[in-house]
């Protein structure tokens, strides 16, 4: 997420600033590196998923989005799936590993 903020050719960095959204992203994306380290001795998987932009009530203000949520959905299906050596840690779009 903070890469996304700071990259000028992102969408992110012509919205309004939001206060809470960003640190609480942030936030996330610390815990889960932090419960992937505490889990992988277990054989426990920890990734963040970014679903991108879908068609929902609460991105009603972006015209012209077309993903609907079952095509969101399909990242989180993927890592829900990993074999028991996926990647741990990470964070993933549709495309795979995307920087934090």
């Amino acid at each position: 997420m903070l890469a996304r903020m700071t990259d000028p050719e992102d969408y992110f960095t012509t919205r309004p600033p939001l206060a809470a959204y960003a640190p609480s992203k942030t936030a996330l994306n610390s815990l889960t590196v932090q419960y992937a380290k505490e889990l992988r001795s277990r054989n426990i998987l920890v990734n963040a998923a970014d679903p991108g932009p879908c068609a929902t009530d609460f991105t009603t203000a972006f015209p012209g989005l077309t993903r609907t949520a079952a095509d969101g959905a399909a990242v989180v299906v993927r890592l829900a799936t990993l074999p028991d050596d996926g990647p741990t840690g990470g964070f993933f779009d549709e495309h795979g590993p995307v920087p934090w």
